[in-house]
């Protein structure tokens, strides 16, 4: 028996000890994934793993038994191996590619220290306790543990753009006990020993332990964390060299372990295309039951008497199943092989128009929309619910400071638009240093993870360097812009944060350094909601515990009997007006509580296994008997079009869900300002402490909305959210779906996740859209994920399906893109579908005349050439079709319903494309061999009967007729390059015939001349196709006249504009103009309440006929307030256009009394008597 491989449960790096290591993998990285031996069987194996393929595998194996085979084995294997052969081609060309990158990566070459020697080796060749040496802009090859470096502290920055996509320095510190080691030799003699957890993905966090010596007790332990780990892919910058100690290698380091494939996102369409694919299948076994056994039956009774047929007396075992199986192979194009392959092209497509659009190119940011993932394009044409973070994705993210309220007294509060930085009574306040100020900003200061630093000098001479650094420019780098923005206020009223070390900070108080010893940071995280710093200052040894965070965790946390009141209220104001507001409070710490938390943070940041949870509890325990300081108010505006973008995406049916961290007043706020919550609803709270409390709270509402004619928002906070997302999910899904909006503030990243979850189980089509690492689960939950690349880093754009960098981009994303993906794929499907019965149909109509044998009708060149050629590369220039502009697609967005419904794709789509073959199929047939056979046709040229090669070439010139026509009834949209390959391709099909007819070793060799020589042919390709395509044309017609859907509408008001030389957004202005005129027909198109404003009225040209302005205006008073509306705006822009005018006139008039001579009275009664003119002008334009 083989052994079973131990599992690692934990990992032990040992420096300048290779024997102990080796039992770790090398460093080799591997990212492909086959090798030249392996390639063959593996890409076959992988391929013939989809039912498609192992369908057609099967259909072409039976085509080799000569005895049951219609049509040549060809007819299968050559359009098999071309799609294997296209696939596999793709996939070796993409590993060849990871095979060069995997080859450059490890033959970089790296000096080491290994067994007390230094050596230079490859990347390949490093080993985990190999002791790395790193110099500046070098890209770390493994992850390291940080040891030392050029700055004595051992300290040194980072870029970790190719783990996140942030651009900004993080900062990495070596132990101080490990900072000394910055020489070869001393690094040649350390013995060290690294205790961490096995190989892991998770990139922010490495629970580990440092021994000096392999002997230290566990007193002598170190502990170590992610400031102290350098990761592969990782680049030093601003830092001379480092030393780090190897932990995890190859495919090992916690990069590598992220590259595990994920997991494949499967479109609507293709979910549906599959049971269609299933269906048909079914359809083909019955086919095959009925049409076998009819055949068995009339070879038995009639087929035997026939002596021609020369059916053998005594059959062989397996001669029952020769007719059925024919059938089966017979009907196997039913299913299109070519399906797959041209749908996985056109999605490529797809992707590539979206990363090709300059519509959705940011020359701020310059960068433009990219498709990650290339297969889900339709997906965006089909989402009914949009999940949305706040900060940074509806808001630019770019944070101002504006208002504080320091011990109960509000600064900067005059008016809406008023700074506190500029407020006299604050400024006032820190030039008499009142104590509770100064304290209050020396928070905002020390209680931070900013990065200070200074520009760059050319001068030389250290005169000019020694100015203050108050005097100096400070550049702050934060990763937070909420940090950024609170240190920068404090920097601007005199409290300056101007150094950082390993362990002090200093910052400058009216011109004064003081410097802090920094004893702790307990950092903040989505969970905890806040920040604290444990400091000293250096001078009084005073022990101070500062803390910032959210309102809901700072208030419990503050002193019993302080005066809240009046911070509170502020800070109710502040988010009233959209502010994203903070709490400040401090403590005083003495000594001996210090030396416990000291003891208590040891022990629980000395545990590898549950590091955070333990050190939770012990922050929970000191962060306690605050006193408040006060409250910070922060203004993110929001980014450009926001409004407008939500607004349109309402119009077209899709409910809009905010998931923010921010505090319940300020989502309110943000979310009446950008039409998420317009005020005409009513806002309804989820609220309750307990399970009992919380479901009381939904039965509540759910009865009070039973009977609302009103929209209705809902709103619940992190706290209930937890306890709703619980056992009383159920009843919170009910509510919510029934909501307009849904707003989920002081939210976690696993809450969000938790919220796109529920709503993705109901079977609803769900897209997430956030900027930072805090949105990364709720994009990847969601059916669509899209990241917008923010000042948060590219977290979120590395875990979506698609990045835009603008959050109004999502409007052509969804409506453009994403409509147009879905109409066009549709198609493709459902005319593959189609095409491909229609050609069945052929096949076994024509087997009523050939006693139900499974013989072909056409010849297997045919076969082959249908499919593959003639059918299936016109069809890709489908591609360009739109079945409305991208202009009417914006002014009209309820259009978009068509696609988010299903519309294009459903039962009845399906149903009608498939009676169209049935009957197109059975009656091209019928009335091809009732012209040619129903009385023996003799050809006039030659005196020749027709044969069955002849009759078949003239069908299927009469079947490539009517899928030319077919293709060019479906299209909507004309372009040069439609024509050409429409028309092109049917030029092209006869070329080829006539040129396949001259070639003598072909079963069609001088057929066709005879056939194209013969007025019967073509008179009979006319009448066919005018019999077969008529239906056709006049139910379309019949259905754009009647009952058009909103596409036909919308197309029918482009062709009245543009046939009058009009832009279609030009179509509201030019209604008024066509009601009275006796050739333009105004129609109201849907019902406002539905579909919004845009698209609701139509000028047609002669529209139902019959019906008349006054007639439709008499029965829809609608059509008289939709247009009364048109009327008031119209009027509105006339008389903001005067008034306009008149401001011009009277500044001109204003100058011209500035510069005469008249005396300064004469001056005032001019001003005055120009003043009253323009009021009385302005009443009566308001009259």
């Amino acid at each position: 028996m083989w052994r079973k491989k131990n599992k690692e449960t934990k990992r032990l790096s040992f420096a300048n000890n290779s024997l102990l290591n080796e039992r770790y993998v090398k460093n080799q990285v591997t990212n492909s994934k086959y090798k030249w031996w392996n390639f063959i069987p593996l890409n076959l194996w992988e391929q013939f793993g989809r039912f498609m393929n192992q369908y057609f595998l099967l259909i072409a194996c039976l085509q080799l038994w000569t005895e049951i085979t219609p049509v040549d084995p060809e007819t299968t294997w050559g359009p098999l191996a071309f799609i294997f052969l296209l696939a596999a081609l793709k996939e070796g060309l993409d590993d060849l590619n990871r095979h060069k990158g995997d080859k450059k990566a490890n033959e970089r070459m790296y000096h080491i220290i290994r067994d007390e020697e230094p050596m230079d080796v490859m990347s390949k060749d490093i080993s985990v306790g190999d002791i790395l040496y790193l110099e500046e802009n070098m890209e770390s090859p493994c992850d390291i543990v940080l040891l030392s470096s050029s700055n004595e502290d051992g300290s040194c920055y980072i870029q970790t753009a190719n783990l996140d996509g942030e651009t900004d320095l993080k900062p990495r510190l070596g132990l101080p006990n490990t900072a000394s080691l910055g020489t070869e030799e001393a690094l040649c003699s350390f013995k060290g020993v690294v205790e961490c957890k096995p190989p892991n993905p998770d990139i922010y966090v490495f629970d580990s332990r440092l021994k000096m010596q392999p002997d230290d007790s566990e007193e002598d332990i170190l502990s170590l964390s992610v400031s102290q780990i350098i990761l592969q892919g990782v680049h030093l910058r601003n830092t001379e060299y480092v030393y780090g100690l190897t932990v995890y290698t190859g495919n090992q380091s916690k990069l590598g372990m992220n590259k595990l494939t994920p997991d494949t996102k499967w479109t609507k369409i293709d979910k549906q295309i599959n049971r269609t694919t299933l269906f048909i299948f079914a359809c083909q076994f019955l086919f095959l039951l009925i049409f076998g056994i009819t055949g068995g039956v009339w070879k038995s009774k009639t087929g035997k008497d026939k002596f021609y047929l020369y059916y053998p007396e005594d059959e062989r075992w397996f001669q029952p199943l020769v007719i059925p199986l024919r059938f089966m192979l017979l009907m196997s194009l039913m299913i299109p092989i070519s399906l797959k392959v041209t749908l996985d092209i056109c999605k490529y497509i797809y992707a590539s128009l979206i990363n090709w659009d300059l519509e959705m190119w940011d020359d701020e940011n310059e960068m433009g929309a990219h498709a990650s993932n290339t297969a889900i394009s339709e997906d965006l044409g089909q989402i009914e619910y949009i999940f949305s973070d706040k900060t940074g994705t509806l808001t630019e993210n770019i944070m101002e400071f504006k208002k504080c309220s320091i011990f109960g007294k509000s600064y900067g509060t005059k008016h809406r638009n008023s700074s506190a930085l500029e407020d006299p009574e604050l400024l006032k306040d820190i030039n008499e240093q009142r104590p509770e100020v100064i304290l209050f900003f020396k928070n905002l200061a020390l209680n931070q993870s900013v990065v200070p630093s200074y520009p760059e000098t050319d001068s030389d001479d250290e005169d000019d360097l020694s100015d203050s650094d108050e005097e100096q420019e400070i550049i702050y780098k934060a990763s937070s812009p909420d940090e950024e923005a609170l240190v920068k206020a404090a920097s601007k009223l005199g409290i300056k944060f101007t150094e950082r070390k390993t362990d002090l900070l200093t910052i400058v108080v009216n011109k004064k350094p003081i410097q802090y010893q920094l004893i702790q940071t307990l950092e903040f995280s989505s969970e905890r909601k806040r920040m604290s710093v444990l400091v000293r200052e250096v001078d009084s040894r005073q022990i101070f515990l500062f803390t910032k965070g959210a309102d809901d965790v700072i208030l419990e946390r503050i002193r019993d009997g302080q005066e809240t009141t009046k911070t509170i209220k502020h800070l109710e104001r502040f988010a009233k007006n959209g502010l994203r507001t903070l709490l400040c409070g401090y403590r005083t710490v003495s000594e001996e509580e210090l030396e416990e938390f000291l003891k208590d943070f040891k022990k629980a940041n000395n545990e590898i296994e549950n590091r955070d949870q333990e050190l939770e509890k012990v922050f929970s325990k000191f962060e306690q008997d605050f006193i408040l300081l006060g409250a910070t108010a922060i203004e993110d505006k929001l980014q450009d079009e926001v409004p407008q973008t939500i607004r349109i995406l309402r119009e077209a049916g899709i409910k809009f869900w905010m998931l923010t961290g921010d505090k319940f007043s300020t989502a309110v706020q943000i979310a009446k300002s950008c039409n998420l919550m317009p005020y005409d609803g009513l806002l309804f709270p989820i609220e309750g402490a307990d399970q009992g409390e919380v479901e009381n709270s939904l039965d509540k509402i759910s009865e009070e909305v039973q009977n609302l004619d009103k929209n209705f928002y809902i709103i619940v906070q992190g706290s209930t959210l937890k306890i709703a997302l619980g056992e009383v999910k159920h009843k919170l899904l009910n509510l919510s779906l029934q909501a307009s909006s849904v707003i989920c503030c002081r939210t976690t990243p696993q809450q969000k996740a938790g919220v796109v979850q529920m709503v993705k189980e109901l079977g609803k089509m769900t897209l997430a859209i956030g900027d930072g690492g805090n949105d990364v689960t709720m994009i990847q939950t969601a059916h669509v994920g899209v990241g917008i690349a923010g000042r948060e880093g590219l977290q979120a754009v590395r875990a979506s399906d698609y990045s835009i960098s603008r959050f109004k981009f999502l409007r052509r994303l969804m409506l453009v893109h994403g409509r147009y993906s879905y109409y066009r794929t549709t198609f493709l499907a459902q005319y593959s579908f189609y095409k491909s019965i229609f050609f069945c149909v052929i096949q076994l109509t024509f087997n009523f005349w050939t006693g139900f044998s499974g013989m072909s009708f056409f010849n297997s060149l045919s076969v082959m050439t249908y499919n593959g050629v003639f059918t299936a590369i016109p069809i890709f220039f489908f591609l360009l079709d739109k079945d409305v502009s991208e202009e009417s697609v914006y002014l009209n967005p309820h259009l978009y319903r068509d696609s988010s419904q299903g519309r294009f794709y459903n039962k009845k789509t399906l149903f009608w494309w498939f009676i169209r073959a049935i009957y197109q199929g059975v009656l091209a047939m019928v009335m091809l061999a009732g012209i040619y056979q129903g009385r023996g046709y003799i050809y006039p040229s030659d005196g020749s009967g027709i044969d069955n090669q002849l009759l078949s070439m003239t069908g299927f010139t009469i079947v490539i007729q009517i899928q030319t026509f077919t293709m060019a009834l479906e299209t909507k949209h004309w372009t040069f390059y439609n024509h050409f390959i429409i028309w092109g391709f049917l030029v092209f099909f006869y070329i080829s015939t006539i040129i396949a007819n001259t070639l003598p070793n072909l079963e069609i060799y001088y057929l066709l001349f005879r056939a194209y020589s013969d007025p019967i042919h073509w008179l009979s390709c006319v009448l066919i196709n005018t019999i077969v395509l008529a239906p056709v044309i006049i139910a379309k017609y019949w259905s754009a006249q009647y009952i058009p859907n909103r596409a036909d509408l919308v197309r029918e008001r482009e062709v009245y504009y543009r046939s009058r030389g009009l832009p279609i957004n030009a179509a509201d202005a030019t209604i008024l103009n066509n009601l009275n005129s006796t050739e333009g027909r105004v129609i109201p198109a849907y019902n406002s309440s539905d579909f919004g404003i845009n698209g609701i009225l139509t000028p047609f040209k002669d529209c139902f006929g019959k019906s008349d302005f006054e007639e439709l205006n008499k029965k829809d008073p609608l059509t008289t307030l939709i247009i009364e509306n048109i009327q008031n705006d119209i009027l509105k822009k006339k008389t903001q256009e005067v008034r306009t005018q008149r401001e011009l006139d009277k500044k001109k008039k204003n100058v011209g009394l500035n510069k005469s001579n008249s005396d300064d009275s004469s001056n005032s009664d001019s001003s005055t008597t120009a003043s009253s003119t323009t009021e009385d002008e302005d009443d009566e334009l308001n009259n």
